[in-house]
C-alpha cells in the first residue's frame, strides 16, 4: 500500500484523482438521486489541488500502482465560506473503490487523516455522510451521529473527538 500526499498546484496526480472523483461522484449522486455535470468534475478536482495549504490534507491510496482510495480534509477557519465549525477538522471527501472495501483500507486512511489533524492540535472532527455507504462506515470508526442535517448537502452530520 502506498499513500501519496498531494501538494498545492502539483498536477502530477490530477488525472488519477479526477478518475477517482468520477467514480466517487457517480456513487454519491446515485444515492442522493442527483446528477453532477461531468464537465464540473475536472474543475472540482483541480480546485481541491489548488487550495492545498498547511491546513488541508489530500491523499491518494495506491495498491500495486492502482489508485483505490482518497481523502480530502481541512481545518475549518473562521471566515471560510459555507458552513464551518471553526478550528474543527472537516473531512470533505472520502472514497474507497467498491472492490477494495471491507479490507481495512478505509480505516487506515481515516487513521492517516486523523493523524494529520492531531499534528495540527485539532480536537474535534466533523463530516457529512452518505446514507447508504457512509454512515455505517463512519459509525464503525467511532464517529457519532449528531442528529443534525447539513443545509449544504442534506446529509447527516457526524462528529468525533480526538484524544491528543
Amino acid at each position: 500500500m502506498e499513500y501519496i500526499t498531494l501538494k498545492n498546484n502539483d498536477l502530477t496526480y490530477f488525472k488519477i484523482l479526477c478518475n477517482l472523483m468520477v467514480e466517487y461522484i457517480a456513487e454519491t449522486d446515485l444515492h442522493q438521486n442527483i446528477i453532477t455535470p461531468k464537465e464540473l468534475i475536472p474543475k472540482i478536482t483541480k480546485s481541491m489541488i489548488d487550495k492545498l495549504d498547511e491546513n488541508r490534507f489530500l491523499q491518494i491510496v495506491f495498491l500495486e500502482d492502482e489508485p483505490i482510495a482518497f481523502c480530502y480534509a481541512k481545518i475549518d477557519k473562521a471566515g471560510d465560506k459555507g458552513v464551518i465549525r471553526a478550528n474543527w477538522g472537516y473531512i470533505m471527501e472520502f472514497f474507497v473503490k467498491k472492490t477494495h472495501r471491507r479490507k481495512g483500507i478505509g480505516k487506515e486512511l481515516v487513521n492517516k487523516c486523523e493523524s494529520f489533524f492531531k499534528k495540527k492540535d485539532v480536537i474535534n472532527i466533523w463530516l457529512t455522510a452518505d446514507a447508504v455507504t457512509g454512515i455505517p462506515f463512519w459509525l464503525a470508526n467511532d464517529y457519532s451521529d449528531t442528529g443534525e442535517i447539513s443545509i449544504e448537502n442534506n446529509q447527516k452530520i457526524l462528529t468525533k473527538s480526538l484524544k491528543l
